[in-house]
């Protein structure tokens, strides 16, 4: 395979192809400009970075490249999760102790029990017919 047809596989543009390879440190390749033969290893590298980089749109190669080896999702049953910095500070503060996806897991767990202890005053219950309106 080479890099002009995974080009045409992923739908990608061969320069950011070439930009992924250089990010993944294949510099060494002989003529990155669209004829640069590739084994399957490589190909494969690069084309979970473009999908990443697609999936997540991102514009940086590096930064995926970086954000990529951090995660390292290994299973479809991860799902990433993205905070801002003050839900994140604020996690922190209610539950001081424990890894962030504790943190997370310990707030759904606090908003499942209060929609729990919510759901009998949301829901409409049946109105009961007043007792003279019984018998008329």
């Amino acid at each position: 395979m080479k890099i002009n047809q995974l080009a045409d596989q992923l739908h990608a543009k061969t320069i950011d192809l070439i930009a992924l390879t250089k990010v993944l440190e294949f510099s060494n390749l002989p003529n990155p400009h669209g004829g640069t033969p590739l084994d399957a290893a490589k190909a494969e590298q690069i084309a979970t970075l473009f999908r990443f980089i697609r999936d997540c749109l991102i514009s940086d190669p590096t930064a995926a490249s970086a954000q990529m080896n951090m995660t390292k999702a290994t299973t479809s049953e991860e799902i990433p999760v993205s905070l801002r910095a003050s839900v994140a500070d604020e996690l922190c503060r209610r539950y001081p102790d424990g890894s962030m996806s504790d943190r997370i897991l310990r707030l759904l767990g606090a908003l499942q029990a209060f929609e729990q202890l919510h759901a009998p005053y949301s829901q409409p219950s049946a109105i009961a017919q007043p007792v003279g309106a019984i018998h008329d």
